[in-house]
């Protein structure tokens, strides 16, 4: 018991020693700005999460994740070690990077799951006029009905066209790696 005592003692000044002379790395010349960074990491998280079919698309199309983000940002494996060395020792300032990478990612979620809810309604309206023309098929509806619900249908295949442009057209949100893969 002694013995483990004397070594927490000799050993607890060591180590504070040690520590003490960790350097502040320096500031690269080529250092990627914050907002690139917050991107870059986006991109790297959105990559590692790829699941099942996602993942073999991206693995058909991408041979090498990491060149193709260090392409992508017209980088190199140098700058962006060197960058996240640096922003790792300026913990305050990596902390507001990965807020930035988290809120980015949460929008993201939040879009597609929007887009999600939107695309369902629309396909359950479509499915019930579908339903409306087969039951005319059935001799139920004639003439008149049978062409409104045509019309219904053809401004509801529209608004499904022009939601999808608006939701495409909303600001803020970063392009997902997948818009631009394969280009």
């Amino acid at each position: 018991m002694i013995k483990k005592q004397i070594c927490v003692v000799l050993l607890l000044p060591l180590m504070v020693i040690s520590c003490y002379k960790l350097k502040n790395p320096k500031k690269p010349d080529n250092l990627i700005s914050e907002d690139k960074m917050v991107n870059i990491l986006i991109d790297i998280r959105l990559m590692s999460s790829t699941t099942g079919t996602n993942k073999r698309t991206l693995d058909n199309h991408i041979i090498d994740k990491e060149d193709y983000i260090y392409n992508k940002y017209d980088i190199d494996s140098l700058q962006f070690a060197e960058s996240n060395a640096y922003y790792t020792y300026h913990i305050d300032t990596y902390d507001d990077i990965y807020a930035k990478v988290k809120d980015s990612l949460s929008a993201l979620k939040s879009y597609y799951q929007e887009l999600e809810v939107k695309e369902l309604e629309q396909k359950r309206e479509k499915d019930s006029l579908d339903a409306l023309l087969k039951m005319d098929t059935l001799g139920v509806k004639k003439g008149k009905d049978l062409i409104d619900a045509i019309k219904i249908n053809d401004s509801l295949t529209k608004k499904l066209d022009l939601n999808r442009n608006d939701l495409d057209s909303q600001k803020g949100l970063i392009a997902p790696v997948s818009d631009t893969v394969g280009q």
